[in-house]
């Protein structure tokens, strides 16, 4: 809902400017259809807020609500540039009614973004922070879910487990099918870090059966590239060969890098044990690709369990960021008091 303030700001245009009135409601409308896409196919809301015109003349309400649109866009396309962009740029009107309207979804995506930088004690400050403020069940139960994500980055798997399952108590209360099916990828990758496959193969299961049955594009990839992954590992070809294609298949149409990265990583690790040679040019390829990856845990994972198979040398993992997240405007979300 736009606030109050937007919508005086807009009646002055309308009433003063009666030429700019067909500009404002097409821009209006455009990101209404930016919204509605936002979970059936956020590449395309990005398009769509990329090509609004006249951005620059938005007033301030409506500025904000296209950054927060980019936001929630470039999370699920990993679009880590547009996202640090436009989060920058919100917190310049971090006092804005529409802004703290917006609190807790802009926190969530800053938590977020800090996580894959790195930046892991500051990601779960802002989580906190967002906490604080969520209005409704459904969000504690995404920011109880993104809490146990960098807990898991830190290393801090019994943390991560407990909070996963406050979040599944959530997901089963509201009956969102769709996160418990992300609860159950998440506790799916736990068990692959800790080594219990047959475990993790149960949890990546549940997770793209959960998936499929609520047509998430984007999760279903991730379960059914989670699993092979996981067939590579303990050496179970046959599993292999029926899962791959119609994950490539969906994986090809995503507009999504990291996933596609580390499809091909998984599947020439697969190639390998079938007795496949890798030329010099396509473990260049792997070279480029490793650095295409989501996240260091993914490249953690990839460095550990495939490079070793398909003979790439690949960069040291980055740890942690030794350094804390500096930016100014950050000290607003340690504070936490809008």
């Amino acid at each position: 809902m736009i606030c109050k303030s937007v919508l005086f700001t807009i009646g002055l245009l309308l009433a003063f400017m009666p030429e700019a009135k067909p500009s404002v409601e097409q821009q209006m409308e455009r990101l209404q259809e930016a919204q509605d896409y936002l979970t059936v196919k956020p590449s395309h809301s990005l398009y769509l807020l990329e090509t609004t015109p006249g951005i620059d003349t938005l007033p301030v309400g409506l500025k904000i609500r296209w950054h927060v649109l980019r936001v929630r866009a470039s999370v699920p396309t990993n679009q880590l540039q547009l996202l640090e962009q436009s989060l920058e740029v919100l917190f310049t009107y971090n006092t804005h009614p529409y802004f703290i309207n917006k609190l807790t979804s802009i926190l969530s995506a800053l938590g977020i973004w800090l996580r894959r930088e790195g930046y892991l004690s500051e990601a779960d400050i802002s989580l906190q922070c967002a906490l604080k403020y969520a209005e409704n069940e459904s969000q504690r139960l995404t920011l109880t879910n993104s809490r146990a994500l960098v807990a898991r980055h830190m290393g801090a798997h019994h943390s991560a487990i407990a909070l996963y399952q406050q979040a599944a108590l959530l997901a089963q209360k509201q009956g969102n099918t769709s996160m418990a099916a992300t609860i159950n990828n998440n506790l799916g990758a736990i068990a692959l870090d800790l080594a219990n496959y047959d475990e993790a193969d149960r949890y990546f299961r549940a997770a793209l059966q959960g998936y499929q049955s609520v047509d998430k594009r984007s999760g279903h990839i991730t379960a059914g590239t989670n699993l092979l992954f996981l067939f590579v590992l303990k050496g179970e070809s046959i599993n292999y060969a029926r899962l791959y294609s119609p994950i490539k298949a969906l994986t090809d149409s995503f507009p999504n890098q990291a996933k596609k990265a580390f499809l091909h990583w998984i599947h020439q690790t697969y190639l390998t044990q079938q007795g496949y040679d890798l030329s010099a040019d396509e473990r260049n390829v792997l070279q480029v690709q490793f650095k295409q990856l989501e996240s260091e845990q993914v490249r953690t994972l990839v460095a550990t369990h495939l490079a070793p198979q398909v003979k790439v040398t690949v960069p040291a993992v980055r740890e942690k960021q030794s350094q804390p997240f500096q930016m100014t405007w950050f000290e607003k979300v340690r504070l936490c008091d809008w």
